[in-house]
């Protein structure tokens, strides 16, 4: 149990310690750039990863380290390719991977010097260089790094909206930043729940892509994700507000594709009988019924009315059943057969993340849902205190599980944030 809660001072102090502590400063001959990564943990994730990358922007101009941020920043397009592709791990000066069968998330021709993964992460980095140009008011590196961000999501349009709807595919777990999410068991192995079978098929989809060179034609596995294709309506929305601020004639374009992805996922993803968002697979939209906090994430969508959010907060989020747990959000509802909150190799199967407090708090917070906002807060606020940075904790008894020094617990400084004028997702 929580003896006493850190206060906002102490936690600034941890988490400003944490993460100058994971930071990671070299010279990529290569690449001719003198990187500034922070690793989420250097024993267990010791590379840059993308999101990650954007979620220590949020983190950092919070603590008024901006500056730190767009250095970090610029090193996550530093690799990007002529065509806009930004992979969701970069290997600056390590290029063996942390387990052996991450091999098969980059193309095999790249391996043998620095280099980033096939894979997409969810598009949160409009969003993060807004936070940094809003803290800086530096428009040089807003004017050096939107064009970038613009180019890797016209990429993200061009190549991974498989329907016409707007809506991104993704072609494993590993893409969605949500590992082992457990909605997408049954496009493997009929749903079967964190089992060998699972883990062989999950990774020979991964082997199958590596053979075939990340040739698109030929996946298998086609999933449209909510949380993926949520930020990616909201990053969107931020481009159009960048391109504005500079004077760039495609602010309509990217404002016009926001909507676009914005009312798919209204028609595609939502279910009124079900009052959740699914994800659902490309192609027939069929939805994969499983209750994750990713049902959550489209109340930060402008047409998401606060009708709808209501129905969605009382059906689930207050459901002692699912998701009122003693230390909310579960990654997965509490009466789901995949559900285990204990630490496991299959993530995001039960453990509360602060990644989903985070995001869902303020998409609560900015909706005029305070009181269920408060709740995600006083959680990651109290397991912080509890169990110190950890990659997930527990959400019955609070105990911390997986990576240790783990920055994405230091999300929580952004919540604690009094400047409620500040950008958020």
């Amino acid at each position: 149990m929580v003896d006493s809660l850190l206060s906002k001072d102490e936690i600034h102090k941890k988490v400003r310690a944490l993460l100058k502590a994971n930071t990671n400063h070299g010279y990529c001959e290569y690449f001719q750039h003198e990187y500034w990564t922070i690793h989420p943990s250097p024993g267990t994730y010791p590379f840059q990863y993308f999101w990650d990358s954007c979620l220590h922007a949020f983190i950092l101009t919070s603590l008024g380290e901006a500056d730190l941020a767009a250095r970090n920043f610029r090193s996550l397009y530093a690799m990007q390719q002529e065509d806009g592709f930004v992979g969701h791990m970069l290997y600056w000066n390590r290029l063996i991977p942390g387990v052996w069968t991450d091999s098969f998330q980059a193309r095999f021709a790249d391996q043998n010097r620095p280099h980033m993964t096939a894979f997409i992460q969810p598009p949160l980095s409009a969003q993060a260089l807004h936070r940094i140009w809003y803290h800086t008011k530096d428009d040089d590196f807003l004017k050096e790094m939107l064009p970038k961000v613009k180019k890797h999501f016209d990429w993200l349009a061009a190549n991974r909206d498989f329907d016409g709807d707007g809506l991104l595919t993704i072609f494993n777990m590993f893409e969605s930043g949500i590992d082992w999410k457990p909605s997408q068991d049954e496009l493997y192995c009929d749903k079967t729940r964190a089992a060998d079978e699972l883990y062989s098929k999950v990774i020979g989809n991964d082997f199958n892509n590596f053979i075939n060179d990340y040739d698109y034609s030929k996946t298998k596995v086609r999933i449209k994700e909510v949380a993926v294709n949520t930020i990616y309506a909201r990053n969107l929305e931020t481009l159009a507000e960048l391109c504005k601020q500079i004077g760039d004639n495609e602010a309509e374009k990217y404002d016009k594709l926001a909507k676009k992805v914005a009312a798919s996922i209204q028609k595609v993803m939502y279910s009124e009988q079900d009052a959740a968002f699914w994800d659902v697979t490309t192609g027939d939209n069929r939805p994969l019924k499983t209750l994750t906090p990713t049902i959550f994430f489209p109340i930060s969508l402008p047409n998401t009315t606060h009708e709808q959010a209501q129905k969605i907060l009382d059906r689930h989020f207050h459901n002692k059943d699912e998701f009122a747990t003693e230390f909310p959000l579960p990654s997965v509802a509490a009466n789901d057969p995949s559900y285990d909150p204990n630490a496991s190799k299959f993530l995001w199967r039960g453990p509360t993340w602060a990644l989903y407090n985070w995001y869902i708090y303020q998409a609560l917070f900015y909706h005029d849902f305070k009181e269920e906002a408060e709740t995600l807060r006083n959680s990651i606020h109290k397991l912080m205190s509890q169990s110190g940075f950890r990659e997930y904790y527990n959400p019955s008894t609070g105990e911390g599980g997986g990576a240790e020094h783990f920055t994405w617990s230091g999300l929580i400084v952004d919540m604690l944030d009094d400047n409620k004028s500040t950008p958020h997702v």
